[in-house]
């Protein structure tokens, strides 16, 4: 299994240290956290090396909290978020990025694998457990270790490996896949997707032949949360990607964002969203979705979505700036079977 470069905690992580300090403070035994299962698996480092370094750090701030009635919170995402506006167009952006797409490798053959590794993180707030009145949460946390591999042709037998973070390696087949409906299953059926930037956008609005956009707030938001999970779920063809990046380029109310960080500490140039929980679990206030991508090659890293609203009451966890939910892709690949690394 190859190392993990160790990472900075994302906003929001801290207050699952705080929850576990104050547990022992109190000499109680903290709840399981509950595992949700995404469509796409993590891949993640562990947290519990930086736990005891962070626990000196916030150690006065756990004493405050455990004397009052409401629940520990995170830290402000003011020095841990870097984003800041850029004046550079959103369309101007994702131009760079289309053309960049274009020029990847092509010439994937069906019986290989998409090899997938990537660092999943999300925070919800579970009603069945609190802090004096209010509700808590110890979900706020990592997931263990994980890698996929997936039949380009979905007709081959695939594998999850989950490394969990007290060691253990847990396997599962991917079974063969069928065509989708309503998403993308697999390698060879993007390329059945429009390789134009109109078909590409019209697809993206799920509008039919002859059928004009409504011009709705709503239609903006469910074409950017689409076009988020099919960018983050799947491998794209080159052409399509193309296409794909010019289409969202046309969806309304776009930012571009420097210094937007993901699950694994990392920072890029994002295309943004306000109003918009591409990775939402309930947790209220308002959100905003980022697309993540390198500054310098333009490869697309991820996703985050991030609480912009500050709390309003002291039963609130989450504070402005605070991570949601983030995917990180660390590695996507083309290989010749699955278990081989690139």
């Amino acid at each position: 299994m190859s190392t993990i470069p160790e990472k900075d905690l994302p906003p929001g992580r801290h207050r699952v240290l705080r929850e576990h300090l104050m547990h022992e403070i109190n000499g109680e035994t903290p709840p399981e956290p509950v595992r949700r299962i995404w469509r796409r698996p993590a891949f993640v480092a562990p947290v519990v090396a930086a736990a005891l370094s962070v626990a000196v750090v916030i150690g006065a701030s756990v004493t405050r909290d455990a004397a009052s009635d409401g629940p520990p919170r995170p830290h402000s995402g003011a020095s841990e978020r870097p984003e800041r506006r850029s004046s550079q167009s959103p369309a101007h952006l994702l131009e760079r990025v289309a053309v960049a797409a274009a020029k990847l490798p092509t010439g994937v053959e069906g019986d290989e694998f998409v090899y997938t590794k990537t660092d999943n993180y999300h925070w919800k707030v579970d009603p069945e457990k609190t802090v004096g009145d209010c509700d808590m949460t110890l979900e706020g946390h990592d997931y263990g270790v994980r890698e996929r591999w997936e039949s380009v042709d979905g007709q081959h037998v695939g594998l999850s490996r989950e490394h969990k973070s007290g060691g253990g390696v847990v396997e599962r087949p991917i079974a063969k896949q069928l065509p989708g409906k309503h998403s993308i299953n697999f390698y060879e059926q993007a390329l059945e997707l429009p390789t134009d930037t109109e078909g590409m956008y019209r697809w993206l609005y799920g509008l039919d032949p002859g059928e004009k956009p409504s011009g709705k707030r709503s239609a903006d938001e469910a074409a950017f949360v689409k076009a988020s999970g099919l960018l983050t779920g799947s491998l794209l063809p080159p052409k399509t990607a193309a296409a794909f990046y010019r289409a969202v380029a046309k969806i309304p109310g776009l930012i571009v964002l420097e210094g937007a960080r993901d699950a694994a500490g990392r920072t890029g140039v994002a295309v943004a969203m306000d109003g918009v929980a591409a990775i939402g679990f309930g947790q209220g206030g308002e959100p905003r979705s980022e697309l993540i991508f390198d500054q310098k090659t333009l490869a697309y890293m991820g996703q985050s979505t991030v609480n912009l609203s500050a709390p309003e009451n002291r039963c609130q966890p989450l504070a402005a700036g605070d991570l949601v939910g983030s995917v990180a892709i660390l590695e996507r690949a083309v290989v010749d079977k699955k278990g081989e690394r690139p």
